[in-house]
């Protein structure tokens, strides 16, 4: 079995030029790493300076999320039993 493919070599010249450029700005930026360094110093910051709120916060959301489903849950326990 042979599957032969034509690429026209225009199309594979901007499809490797897009790869380097890619490659080379995603591996060396140093205002794009400096600007992660400072995104990340910042978050952590605003994370430990509220973190009881924050920690209370997803606490309850994750509390009524888990009581919803147990209720939703129960309901259709309680209809399969009926039925």
């Amino acid at each position: 079995m042979k599957i032969t493919i034509e690429i026209p070599d225009e199309e594979i010249k901007d499809r490797l030029i897009d790869v380097i450029a890619n490659q080379y700005y995603r591996d060396y930026s140093s205002d794009r790493r400096t600007v992660d360094r400072v995104t990340a110093e910042c978050i952590r910051e605003i994370i430990y300076k509220d973190k009881e709120r924050i920690v209370d916060l997803i606490v309850n959301r994750a509390s009524r999320h888990m009581k919803n489903l147990a209720a939703k849950k129960f309901v259709e326990q309680l209809n399969e039993e009926l039925y």
